[in-house]
């Protein structure tokens, strides 16, 4: 009975003790570039303790990603109280710091405050976009890389106030020759937060797939012509080749009870004559079938040369 409320009291003192905070990821809200802007600065003012929240400042975006791998300006001029607005376009990129001597790896290895933006992806389609805002706390050059991939090798890199134009280059060339492209651990120097597309510094690519899930079709093939039939084919048949040569008929002989040469007759007049097919071409050989037609005997047949009767004797 003792044991079971010593439990009881034991169960009661751990309830009272402070309980763990559940950690939820939120969104960063939306607002406009400015808004952000007004924030990092905030932000910054509570840590370094050297800006005031109303103190002006300029925007100065800069574009990661997009329709190429680069950062857009890859040289940037700011002053103490500045902010750059990077603005990541279409991809997955970083805004990581290095030292001049060590591109594509992380300062944060020597410095955790170094800044990291940790990755901010834009998809296809999307409304918003996903801003790193940067206060810039000293006129010293500052080394930007991406630690995405090979981005950093590839010239995804920038320097804030260089002192030469030459120190960009020499930046550029290092980072080509980089080994290894590093990621940091920890978002540092900045604040992250989404600005709406429509007021974003850039458009973003089209989408890969153009937007109905695949490349564009090819062109559509001319339609073919239509078939002629088998009656204009004769007539073009016909049209284009020359009509054949008929040799012609050898002349009529004389009947054997006439001497004088056969004569066609006239017409009958008593009965009509129907028309018949034209009779095909005669061909050399062909054999002539003289009829002798009497007044009112009626049609002459087809293919039959006419001749007078011969007169009595």
């Amino acid at each position: 009975m003792q044991f079971s409320m010593s439990l009881a009291v034991f169960a009661a003192a751990v309830s009272a003790l402070p309980q763990p905070l559940s950690v939820r990821k939120e969104e960063p809200r939306v607002m406009s570039p400015q808004e952000a802007a007004h924030e990092a600065l905030k932000a910054a003012g509570m840590r370094q303790g050297e800006f005031s929240t109303n103190a002006a400042a300029k925007i100065i975006p800069v574009i990661i990603g997009g329709q190429q791998v680069t950062m857009v300006p890859n040289l940037v001029t700011a002053a103490v109280g500045d902010i750059v607005q990077f603005q990541f376009a279409n991809g997955n990129h970083t805004v990581t710091q290095s030292s001049e001597t060590a591109p594509c790896t992380p300062l944060q290895n020597t410095l955790p405050g170094a800044v990291h933006s940790g990755h901010i992806p834009f998809k296809d389609g999307q409304q918003t976009v996903g801003t790193f805002n940067m206060p810039v706390l000293s006129t010293e050059p500052m080394f930007i890389y991406c630690a995405t991939g090979p981005h950093c090798q590839l010239g995804q890199m920038m320097v804030i106030n260089p002192k030469t134009a030459d120190q960009v280059v020499q930046y550029f060339k290092v980072s080509n020759q980089a080994k290894a492209n590093v990621d940091a651990k920890t978002v540092a120097g900045g604040t992250v937060a989404q600005i709406p597309l429509a007021q974003a510094a850039f458009q973003p690519a089209p989408p890969e797939d153009g937007g109905k899930g695949g490349a564009a079709p090819p062109p559509a093939a001319p339609p073919a012509a239509p078939a002629a039939s088998s009656a204009s084919k004769a007539a073009t048949t016909s049209a284009a080749a020359p009509p054949a040569a008929t040799p012609p008929a050898p002349p009529a002989k004389a009947s054997a009870s006439s001497p004088a040469a056969a004569k066609p007759a006239p017409p009958a007049t008593t009965a009509p004559v129907v028309a018949a097919p034209a009779a095909p071409a005669k061909t050399p050989g062909t054999i002539t079938t003289t009829v002798t037609v009497q007044p009112g005997a009626g049609t002459i047949p087809a293919g039959a040369t006419p001749v007078a009767p011969a007169p009595k004797a």
